[in-house]
């Protein structure tokens, strides 16, 4: 009776243990849990025409929502007391919205024939997401597009082209000249595919697995001469 009295002591204990375990990793999770959601911070940054706010970010923001009005024409987003870029499509809807990742800075907007606010979290999650353009001679608006912020270099996962000619990744910083420009296998004078980058340098065949270093950017489809309405976007995750 002693040797069963023992063993079942011995059971009991090491399920007492493994019981207190398991509730002191449960605590550290939750206490975890409550410190990650207390980092995580909310910004609301806006511009009427009459008033508007400063915020300054410390830590990435991803911009979570943007809302307009009817009236909106365009707006600016300004880091730092310099011009960061400017959105500007022909008509503000969910699909040509402002999209990415702020990084740290101090932060104003400036709009033109209305009002914006952009909502902005510190903590998020990986996300992939789609740069596109599109671009017409026949009916407006002749270009639409998003734009789509980074803070991070960031690699393209998958990109497609409909048009006959080239395509192009711009960046805010040069908005003359492509980040990165794609040739069409159709392209009349330069037949590709073929990717080069700013200064003319051959990349390669595919815009899949290049880098997109930190910046503001938005694509142009180009068109070729039988070329009606063409498309182009990338995808890339932002994190």
């Amino acid at each position: 009776m002693r040797r069963i009295f023992s063993n079942q002591s011995n059971k009991t204990s090491k399920g007492d243990r493994a019981g207190s375990i398991t509730k002191y990793l449960l605590f550290l999770f939750i206490i975890g849990v409550g410190f990650s959601m207390s980092q995580a911070t909310e910004f609301r940054l806006f511009r009427t025409p009459k008033t508007g706010n400063v915020v300054t970010l410390t830590a990435p923001a991803k911009i979570m929502q943007v809302s307009y009005t009817q009236k909106l024409e365009s707006f600016s987003i300004w880091r730092n007391n310099s011009l960061y870029f400017t959105v500007s499509p022909f008509k503000f809807t969910e699909k040509n919205s402002l999209k990415g990742i702020l990084p740290p800075g101090e932060y104003v907007l400036r709009t033109l024939g209305g009002s914006v606010t952009i909502f902005l979290n510190t903590v998020f999650k990986p996300e992939n997401v789609a740069l596109w353009g599109m671009q017409t001679a026949l009916v407006d608006p002749r270009w639409d597009g998003n734009v789509i912020v980074i803070c991070s270099p960031t690699k393209i996962i998958s990109a497609a082209y409909t048009g006959t000619d080239s395509m192009g990744i711009f960046a805010a910083s040069q908005p003359r000249r492509a980040f990165l420009k794609y040739l069409s296998p159709h392209n009349h004078f330069n037949p590709g595919p073929k990717v080069f980058n700013s200064a003319g340098v051959y990349l390669g065949k595919t815009l899949e697995g290049q880098t997109l270093l930190p910046g503001v950017y938005t694509i142009t489809p180009g068109r070729g001469t039988a070329d009606g309405i063409v498309n182009g976007h990338i995808v890339f995750q932002i994190k």
